[in-house]
């Protein structure tokens, strides 16, 4: 009777100790799986959004998460808030894996995400938290001590836990500038970048004749960084001989011979044939809308011939010369100087 008791008592503790060996682990917490911390910025003091990841490691039901900023990751280690955080801020402005959460409460290194208790899966689950500012000390990291509940309030035991780590740090400023720059060339030939022209300025145009119109040209070509582009104007008075001065039109008008008439435009024309379109990938940059009608001509003295209205690095515009002259024009050498002005919209 005796040695029956005694095994009895041999095997109760045995069946105890399996239990105890079996049942601990399912009661203990585990920790959080691929934690991440990403921070938007990491300049002292400003204020950025922070990022948490991980995965949950135990399939339990989870109502809430607790947050906890420290300067010391180890959750049972006192707890002594970063200078200079503010988390009492913050806004969940995202949230990817385990979703449905919202902030129950948060003080300035302390918040608390709560939602309706669900099952987790192992996706990696993401928190965004916006309007949170940075610690101040540049020497301490910092860490977010982890913890999930099955109450909404992050109250009784704990589920899982772990802790990610950040730090604040002064970047090192880079700084450069790029000088303002107007590119600007014009000869009666000139290349497409400006890197040289035939050195020619000047144009024997003819003999007047009422029966004929006489044509030149000559080309420029412009680029600029300005953010407000580039703008050419041309000056100078028409042709003239002593005080007997060739009409110019006011408006775009076709060349008509028989008639006083010197005009100009930037494109290519039929009648006469003369001129090129402007040339280059820059779309922008343009010939002005009455000196960019094809077999139209005008000029007057000061006006806008082509423009950018933004960055517009080479282009190179041909500009067409016309002379028409009437039976009974005064006698004389008629000449003229048209001077081109590039200006940058800086």
């Amino acid at each position: 009777m005796f040695s029956w008791r005694h095994m009895l008592s041999e095997e109760g503790i045995a069946l105890l100790l399996v239990l105890f060996v079996f049942a601990a682990p399912v009661a203990a917490a585990t920790r959080l799986q691929e934690r991440s911390l990403f921070m938007q910025s990491d300049e002292p003091g400003v204020t950025t959004s922070y990022t948490v990841s991980y995965r949950y490691a135990t399939p339990q039901p989870v109502g809430s998460v607790d947050m906890l900023f420290c300067n010391d990751p180890i959750p049972y280690h006192p707890c002594v808030a970063p200078t200079g955080l503010n988390v009492s801020g913050a806004v969940l402005s995202h949230q990817g894996g385990e979703t449905g959460f919202s902030i129950l409460s948060k003080t300035t290194n302390h918040i608390v995400l709560t939602r309706i208790p669900g099952m987790v899966s192992n996706d990696l689950s993401t928190y965004t938290f916006d309007n949170i500012i940075n610690p101040t000390d540049a020497s301490q990291a910092f860490s977010i001590r982890l913890r999930t509940h099955d109450t909404t309030d992050a109250t009784g035991s704990q589920i899982d836990f772990g802790s990610v780590r950040g730090q604040v740090a002064s970047g090192i400023a880079l700084e450069t500038q790029v000088p303002p720059m107007l590119v600007f060339c014009v000869a009666q030939q000139v290349e497409d970048d400006c890197v040289g022209t035939n050195d020619n300025f000047y144009t024997d145009m003819g003999e007047l004749s009422p029966k004929e119109t006489l044509t030149a040209q000559s080309q420029m070509a412009v680029g600029t960084n300005a953010s407000g582009g580039f703008a050419i104007t041309a000056n100078g008075i028409p042709m003239s001989a002593g005080n007997s001065v060739i009409d110019s039109p006011a408006i775009p008008t076709e060349s008509k011979k028989g008639t006083n008439q010197f005009g100009i435009n930037l494109v290519a024309n039929n009648t006469p044939a003369v001129g090129e379109d402007p040339q280059g990938i820059w779309a922008n940059a343009v010939a002005s809308p009455d000196y960019g009608i094809p077999d139209h001509y005008k000029y007057t003295p000061g006006d806008v011939v082509a423009y950018s209205p933004n960055v517009s690095l080479m282009k190179k515009f041909t500009v067409s010369y016309i002379v028409n002259s009437s039976d009974n024009l005064r006698a004389g050498v008629y000449t003229t100087t048209i001077t081109y002005i590039a200006s940058g919209r800086f």
